[in-house]
C-alpha cells in the first residue's frame, strides 16, 4: 500500500510539481489549498504525512498546524513544513512550532521525494 500525502499548498504550479515528483515515487497525493481545507481533509483522509505550505490565504501553516497536533486523531502525523521562508530562524520556528520536518522552496526535483520518505513510518 503506498503512502498518503496530504500536500497543502496554495500555489498551483508548486502544487504540480510536488505532486508529479510524489507520484513518480509511488504515493497518493491529495491536495487542499489552505489551512481550512487541511484541517478537514485531514480529518477525513488520514494522511501519513502532511507537507504544509506556511503562507497561505485564510489561516497560515503554523495555525493549521496547531489545529492538527490539538485533535488526538491527528496529532502523531507528521507534518512537514513546504516553504519558501528561508530566514536565519525560520527553520527552528518551524520545527518549535510542531512541524517535523522542514523543506525549502523552490523544491529540489532530485532530493524531494527522499526528503519526505524520512519522515514516514516504515
Amino acid at each position: 500500500m503506498s503512502a498518503r500525502i496530504l500536500l497543502v499548498e496554495d500555489n498551483a504550479t508548486n502544487r504540480y510539481l510536488a505532486t508529479y515528483l510524489l507520484e513518480q515515487h509511488g504515493y497518493a497525493v491529495s491536495h487542499a489549498a489552505d489551512g481550512q481545507q487541511a484541517l478537514a481533509a485531514a480529518v477525513r483522509e488520514r494522511p501519513d504525512v502532511i507537507l504544509m505550505d506556511i503562507q497561505m490565504p485564510n489561516m497560515d501553516g503554523y495555525e493549521a498546524t496547531r489545529l492538527l497536533k490539538a485533535q488526538a486523531t491527528l496529532r502523531d502525523v507528521p507534518v512537514i513544513a513546504l516553504t519558501s521562508y528561508a530566514m536565519a530562524g525560520d527553520r527552528e520556528r518551524a520545527l518549535s512550532s510542531g512541524f517535523a520536518g522542514y523543506i525549502e522552496k523552490p523544491i529540489s526535483t532530485d532530493t524531494f521525494a527522499a526528503e519526505v520518505q524520512r519522515h514516514l513510518k516504515p
